[in-house]
């Protein structure tokens, strides 16, 4: 490997050197401050809609003490190349592939939400390969909520309800229910809902693809065993810090923290927070006992996070009516209510189908829901958000705190 030593921000802009494995194309940039750098670089690897310009400032700052690569995988990023046929597992392994091929020596990956899974992939099937890992939204994506939402995410884009679509994963990405603790901005926001209803057909396909991978994933059947450094948003609803602390006890050597007034957007949320964690993590140096910003999660509290990451109320309005085009209009009961899901209790059929649910409670939207869990009488759903009027008034509703939390289950 040949490092650039002249980085600037403006060359993230390009697409860098390209890399043929087999008929799979990488794209790839690498930067040190020396040509030739023996160290073990840091891999760069983000998220679903992220590219090699998100990660600017972090390119900058590493430089000082590790070499960079940032990596374009097939469909993600700026790489083009769509790859239906490849699962997670196989592009962990095209990772593999990459340091083979360029005689790079053991990496550090960073892996970013969607990212996070392929960088522990390829730790826990390459280990030879992989000296440190450092991990955040991390999720093996067993969460049945979590699972519809994405389905739902497909079959709107399939529909060509890109404003919807757009709304719900901005929903699930930035929590609005903590943007004053989280500091998002409203223009933020506004960017990244635009960025996404303009989606480009090639756009969906990736995503689409993406999307597919996470949904046929089974599961880690191994998991790292180098040093494991894994952070959780405190507020993130799309992976949830319980499932960061639980993937973090199966790892052999792993620290979990969690980042305050963060939700899945940690990194960029509160980036000195996380800074000050991953620098020493990467360095080999012990982490800091206490560090701004966040709060080291004792290994001794890691399977016992609470699974309910929002608090449910019994609404002052219980009755409500649910609608479907299958079954009508009928009369329900909601016994807890917040802003991503709720739980209601009515004369239900036997077979509740997954899509075309509507509740009408007084005094609001009618708002679309996901069921997620029914038995008998019992219905668990989780919110689509795919209504930026009706979600709105859903928060204030919720944030009026009617009458004390309900149990959680």
């Amino acid at each position: 490997m040949r490092y650039r030593t002249d980085y600037s921000q403006a060359l993230l802009s390009e697409t860098g050197q390209h890399l043929l494995i087999g008929s799979w194309q990488l794209h790839y940039q690498a930067y040190s401050t020396r040509a030739e750098d023996p160290r073990q670089p840091v891999l760069l690897l983000g998220g679903a809609f992220q590219c090699f310009r998100s990660f600017a400032s972090e390119v900058e700052e590493l430089l000082a003490d590790h070499p960079v690569i940032l990596l374009d995988l097939p469909s993600q990023g700026g790489n083009l190349q769509l790859a239906p046929e490849l699962s997670l597992e196989a592009l962990a392994d095209l990772i593999a592939g990459f340091v083979e091929e360029l005689h790079l020596p053991p990496l550090m990956p960073i892996g970013l939400s969607y990212g996070s899974a392929l960088a522990a992939l390829f730790a826990a099937r390459h280990p030879q390969h992989c000296a440190r890992l450092l991990l955040a939204g991390i999720t093996a994506f067993g969460r049945r909520g979590a699972r519809v939402l994405l389905e739902e995410s497909l079959a709107l884009l399939a529909e060509g309800r890109s404003a919807e679509f757009a709304h719900g994963a901005v929903t699930g990405l930035l929590n609005p229910t903590r943007s004053q603790e989280t500091g998002v901005a409203p223009v933020f926001r506004k960017a990244l809902l635009r960025q996404l209803q303009r989606l480009s057909a090639s756009d969906i396909e990736r995503y689409r693809q993406n999307s597919r991978r996470l949904l046929d994933f089974n599961g880690f059947h191994d998991h790292p065993v180098c040093p494991t450094l894994i952070l959780a948003g405190e507020y993130d609803h799309f992976t949830q810090p319980w499932e960061h602390s639980q993937f973090a006890s199966a790892c052999a050597a792993a620290d979990c923290a969690l980042i305050h007034n963060a939700d899945h957007l940690a990194q960029f949320e509160q980036r000195s927070a996380c800074a000050s964690l991953y620098n020493p993590f990467l360095r080999g140096e012990p982490l800091p006992l206490i560090s701004p910003g966040s709060s080291h999660l004792p290994r001794s509290q890691w399977l016992q996070l609470e699974k309910r990451h929002e608090p449910r109320h019994a609404p002052r309005h219980s009755r409500a009516r649910l609608q479907h085009a299958e079954f009508g209009e009928l009369s329900v009961d909601v016994s807890e209510l917040g802003f991503f899901g709720g739980l209601l209790h009515g004369d239900l059929p036997n077979v509740v189908p997954q899509r075309g649910w509507q509740l009408q409670m007084l005094d609001m939207p009618a708002l679309a829901i996901l069921p997620v869990r029914s038995s008998g009488s019992e219905l668990a759903w989780v919110f689509a958000h795919t209504d930026a009027v009706g979600s709105a008034a859903l928060a204030e509703r919720v944030g009026q705190g009617a009458m004390p939390s309900v149990a959680c289950a």
